[in-house]
């Protein structure tokens, strides 16, 4: 997976955050935006075919 677009900075992320409305200190911020960004970064590691056939089905069951 590619990003079509560059990483936000810190300060368009600081502009986003206070246009919500959100009381948010610079600290919520920041924790906030290295989210953002290792989370984009994980989404890089991906694959674009996954074979999704290959993996174990998940079953929970209530019993247990």
């Amino acid at each position: 997976m590619s990003l079509p677009t560059p990483l936000t900075t810190l300060e368009e992320f600081k502009a986003r955050a206070a246009a919500t409305g959100l009381t948010l200190t610079p600290e919520d911020i920041e924790h906030l935006h290295a989210g953002y960004v290792g989370l984009l970064g994980l989404m890089e590691r991906m694959p674009a075919r996954f074979a999704w056939e290959a993996e174990l089905p998940l079953v929970f069951r209530a019993d247990e």
